[in-house]
């Protein structure tokens, strides 16, 4: 019981050191590269709105998710 503690126990201060491992400060003067384009979550947001938008008309005709269209793409 007291082996499982202590397994338990350095499971912990290594969750936390990795944990710790991805904390950073970001100085002002590094802020322009995080600022890029191609550091972006989303690279194209128009695009992913479009695909999402047809996504959703094309999934409206399977019903029972709440989407609104018929399926068919148009208004």
């Amino acid at each position: 019981m007291a082996k499982a503690k202590e397994l338990v126990a350095w499971s912990l201060v290594a969750a936390a050191l990795l944990a710790l491992t991805g904390c950073a400060t970001v100085q002002p003067w590094e802020r322009g590269k995080l600022a890029k384009p191609k550091m972006a979550l989303e690279p194209d947001p128009l695009g992913s709105s479009l695909e999402t938008h047809v996504y959703n008309y094309r999934e409206g005709s399977t019903g029972g998710f709440g989407s609104v269209g018929g399926g068919c793409g148009c208004n």
